[in-house]
């Protein structure tokens, strides 16, 4: 390529930079800077240190484990149920056209209304599950599903049912584009159903399988109106992650600097989380 047209793409390319440096560069610095500065008292816009990190350090431990357990709790069920409904809608059958639209309606649900949906149907007096576990006799007392001892499983529930049908699209494509052909010649070779899909569909998907993976786990990560909405980080900070830490510092505390440690955190913990992964991946390949 002549030196005249490197130069011609790099000046089309300029004005989408400076875009992308504006966007994520200037919030990721002032999130950076923050981290180490005061925002309350005496110490208001002056350089702090490691101070507000010192004023969260004895919840980081047991918050990072419940956004672990939230992220990945919620992630792997999504995709395992994901691709259980696309190996069903792959196949030909009546009313299949329906059965894909309706595993697609829970993708096209606002976060804050799925919320409060799922508290509604968690409701230990007039929720449907209670309801239904009443009559058919199988409980006495209603289920405190939100109470502490099951809030963080239930709070994943939800996350799963609304993060599925992402996990439904992505495999739906994937097993689309599989030749028939290798199914065809699999059979012919003795090949059972179990070996087809172990040697010929998981192999297949393992592209879009790791791309759907380390998406999912960043937005879940991250996600924040479901817990909000349905316990608010409670009861006890039984499902009080990164995320709801993040917004009560800065909205309820009124703490910019202790609510950009969290941030930091965050960023921290997805990074290692993303190494791991393609490390993993990358020996995968090499084998």
């Amino acid at each position: 390529m002549k030196r005249s047209q490197r130069r011609k793409i790099i000046l089309s390319l300029l004005p989408l930079v400076l875009i992308l440096c504006f966007v994520y560069g200037y919030p990721l610095l002032r999130v950076c800077t923050s981290a180490f500065l005061g925002f309350t008292g005496s110490a208001k816009g002056q350089f702090v240190g490691l101070k507000n990190f010192i004023l969260i350090k004895n919840d980081i431990p047991k918050t990072v484990m419940i956004t672990l357990i939230w992220t990945f709790g919620s992630v792997i069920p999504a995709m395992v149920f994901g691709l259980m409904i696309a190996m069903i809608c792959k196949e030909n059958f009546r009313g299949k056209k329906a059965v894909v639209a309706i595993n697609l309606l829970p993708y096209a649900i606002p976060l804050i209304i799925v919320a409060s949906c799922w508290r509604f149907v968690y409701n230990p007096d007039f929720g449907i599950i209670n309801v239904l576990l009443k009559k058919l006799g199988l409980v006495e007392n209603s289920i405190t599903f939100l109470g502490i001892d099951m809030a963080l499983f239930s709070v994943i529930l939800a996350r799963v049912w609304r993060a599925m049908p992402f996990a439904f699209m992505n495999y739906y494509s994937a097993l689309t584009t599989i030749p028939q052909e290798q199914y065809e010649q699999a059979c012919i070779d003795g090949a059972g159903t179990i070996q087809r899909f172990w040697y010929i569909t998981i192999p297949n998907l393992k592209a879009i399988t790791g791309s759907t993976f380390i998406v999912l786990i960043v937005w879940t990560f991250l996600v924040f109106d479901i817990i909000f909405g349905m316990t608010g980080g409670g009861p006890v900070n039984a499902t009080k992650t990164i995320s709801m830490h993040i917004y009560q510092e800065m909205f309820s505390m009124k703490n910019l600097g202790t609510a950009s440690a969290w941030s930091l955190i965050a960023i921290l913990v997805l990074v290692v989380i993303t190494i791991i992964y393609w490390k993993i991946m990358n020996k995968e390949e090499k084998a």
